[in-house]
């Protein structure tokens, strides 16, 4: 009896060490791969740096069901502008760099003539836009700035739609952001006529490796549901993939490679590429969101590719 007390103590003693050698690998692995998954930027790394802008205990303003900016401190309601031939009506839509996660809050310096529209109202155009998701800076303002400096337009009209950290699919046809972008634009279509459609997305992409064919293919579905309903502007699109200090990042990727082939320069026009004119010094200190000189560099970009490509 003795000696089977004794043999029961040495299994429980045995299994006591397996379960906790077992515990310190699984946390030592996971130390390992996320070590690891940072310096290459593996998933979740780039999804959580999009993220993070908008996560932070900070936040003072409000958000919808998909993160969206609904309200914000000190927001100023202005008269919306008439539209006329002098308008352009942009609809911005994207990642986290067509949203509010940049370094610089701008406020236009063009008040009544450069709006954002929101819900029925206009607001002075003022960093953070209401209708895409954080709460800090963008490179919308200054580009609508940008277009009434150059002469070619008298009033703009802001429409944000920006969403940090989503992929294509999510946009694509009967996706639940292509559902909110047609709400949207069933929203603006009451007041306004969009003139211009500004996309800014692939970072997401690029992280989950997203072909070539796949990217054209959704971006077409997208683009489909736009004209169904009546959008028929113009498509500012941007070379967009690189977020995050990742060593392996190419700029020659399956996603930029899909996003240079849907440029036809009839109605997809060449906005930005990012990619390139954007380093790692005109980004923040998580090298995927625009510091002050990346929004400018990204707004007179666009600004000079719209005024170029749309006859004004």
């Amino acid at each position: 009896m003795l000696k089977t007390l004794y043999d029961e103590q040495k299994i429980d003693i045995k299994n006591a060490v397996m379960k906790y050698t077992l515990i310190i690998f699984c946390i030592l692995a996971a130390y390992l791969f996320g070590i690891y998954s940072h310096s290459q930027n593996l998933w979740p790394v780039g999804l959580l740096l999009e993220l993070k802008e908008s996560t932070l205990p900070r936040l003072q303003g409000r958000y919808d069901e998909f993160g969206r900016l609904v309200d914000y401190p000190n927001k100023r309601q202005t008269p919306c502008p008439a539209q006329t031939a002098d308008t352009a009506v942009l609809l911005v839509i994207g990642q986290s760099n067509s949203a509010n996660h940049a370094e610089k809050k701008f406020i236009t310096q063009f008040p009544g003539k450069v709006v954002n529209y929101f819900n029925g109202k206009c607001y002075q155009a003022a960093s953070p836009l209401l209708g895409a998701t954080g709460e800090d800076g963008e490179f919308v303002t200054p580009l609508a700035d940008k277009l009434i400096q150059l002469g070619h337009f008298q009033s703009v009209v802001i429409i944000a739609s920006g969403i940090g950290g989503t992929p294509i699919t999510r946009w694509q046809r009967d996706g639940d952001l292509n559902e909110m972008l047609l709400t949207v634009i069933r929203q603006v279509e009451r007041e306004y006529k969009i003139t211009h459609v500004i996309w800014h997305q692939g970072e997401d992409d690029y992280i989950k490796k997203t072909s070539t064919k796949n990217y054209i293919k959704m971006f077409n579905s997208l683009l489909d549901t736009l004209r169904e309903n009546d959008v028929n502007a113009p498509i500012y699109l941007s070379i967009a993939t690189k977020c995050g200090a990742n060593t392996h990042w190419d700029q020659n990727n399956p996603t930029s490679t899909g996003q240079h082939q849907l440029v036809d320069s009839r109605k997809i026009f060449l906005g930005v590429n990012t990619d390139v004119l954007v380093s790692d010094q005109d980004r923040r200190a998580d090298r995927c969101h625009f510091a002050e000189t990346g929004q400018l560099k990204t707004a007179d970009s666009i600004a000079r590719s719209i005024t170029k490509d749309s006859g004004k």
